[in-house]
């Protein structure tokens, strides 16, 4: 099974949820519970980055956590992401130095399920991407975050939060072969270049480590591909994005994790 995630704390993802309910075809299976086919839709009361253990109780295959995006640039945007802390900090959910399971495919799924309900549904205005690796929940359950915002407290129109709603539904219900699996590393928070290379079917991403992360450890580097489900072994370095003795220990790191490179 597949298991979406809303919750009541965020408005947005609250109203997603209401549009699954509402358009897609999920029938009531229980309290919160709502169930279409091998999909199930869950709601949860607490913020959904704060749910340390989301999902372990009933052990789905995937996680898809539909949420609001807060840009304080005000950048109206589409996003999906994988989630944990590269580093100490967990003021934000999850735990230090502990990333989530994900799925590369999960992720390439919903950025093109994105792109394509940004076309139809006209949404000129709103930005199309992959974001780093970042915040909570912690879980054991391959997990993604897809995402809607833009100015801070602002709800996004309804045909916006229906292209998310869309997203998360194709990503449970993939309709394409995601191109070869990758790690990333280096780069800004919003990963223009691994967004690029997606885009274009080169690869699907996993866990992606943005260049104020870096330099991170061994230990690190080992979980991105040991958690991203696909395995990869690959790493995607944004090359210019990393500055040079951080790249140094990050290409020394990979080799002697036996992982290859190429450089974006």
């Amino acid at each position: 099974m597949k298991l979406i995630v809303i919750s009541r704390a965020d408005p947005v993802s609250s109203r997603i949820g209401g549009i699954l309910v509402e358009n897609y075809g999920f029938k009531e299976a229980g309290e919160g519970f709502y169930r279409r086919g091998e999909v199930f839709l869950k709601e949860i009361g607490e913020k959904h980055i704060y749910s340390n253990g989301l999902g372990e109780d009933l052990s789905p295959e995937l996680i898809v956590v539909a949420s609001s995006h807060r840009s304080e640039a005000g950048m109206k945007a589409l996003l999906t992401h994988p989630v944990g802390n590269w580093g100490e900090d967990a003021s934000m959910g999850g735990l230090p130095r502990t990333l989530a399971p994900t799925s590369a495919t999960a992720l390439y799924n919903s950025l093109q399920a994105l792109r394509e309900e940004a076309s139809s549904l006209r949404l000129d205005e709103w930005s199309v991407g992959l974001e780093v690796t970042h915040h909570g929940p912690a879980t054991q359950i391959p997990l993604i975050f897809v995402e809607a915002g833009g100015p801070p407290d602002e709800i996004p129109p309804a045909r916006v939060l229906e292209a998310v709603a869309s997203a998360c539904l194709k990503a449970c219900e993939p309709r394409m072969k995601a191109p070869e699996p990758a790690i990333g590393f280096g780069g800004g928070h919003y990963a223009p270049t691994f967004t690029r290379l997606s885009l274009k079917a080169e690869y699907s991403f996993g866990h992606m480590c943005p260049k104020y992360h870096l330099p991170i450890g061994v230990e690190m580097i080992a979980q991105a591909f040991e958690k991203t489900l696909e395995r990869p072994r690959i790493a995607v370095i944004d090359w210019k994005g990393v500055k040079g003795a951080a790249r140094k220990a990050l290409v020394e790191a990979l080799e002697d994790l036996g992982i290859g490179y190429v450089r974006a």
